[in-house]
């Protein structure tokens, strides 16, 4: 997948920054930390719960599929309805996020196919 390294992928997270307003903290980084065309893991710091959560594509039927990870916590926590509402958001803009970046990759892919189909 050339079209998309950690380069292009902090790219369209930026461009997804300047449409919205983020409370979460978004970083980009190196998937398994080797540079190439499938990096770009995008890391999404919750608010209210420190679990670690990302968005990275995996192949499904031969296509990449943005999807949400959540890694499991060892413990529980407990959130007052500010908390939850707080979480709420931020899983909105994760979802958001998840759902843009599938858009840009869809594009990314439908342009080289017109672009191989030209040459």
């Amino acid at each position: 997948m050339p079209y998309r390294d950690q380069a292009t992928v902090q790219s369209w997270v930026e461009q997804f920054r300047l449409e919205e307003m983020l409370a979460t903290s978004v970083s980009v980084l190196e998937k398994d930390f080797t540079a190439g065309p499938e990096s770009g893991i995008v890391v999404v710091g919750l608010r209210t719960a420190s679990t670690v959560t990302f968005i990275e594509p995996i192949i499904k039927d031969g296509t990449p599929t943005w999807v949400v990870t959540f890694e499991p916590r060892h413990e529980g926590f407990n959130l007052d309805a500010e908390g939850v509402a707080a979480l709420s958001q931020d899983l909105a803009t994760l979802a958001r996020l998840c759902e843009f970046l599938q858009r840009k990759t869809d594009e990314a892919l439908r342009e080289k196919a017109e672009s191989s189909s030209l040459s």
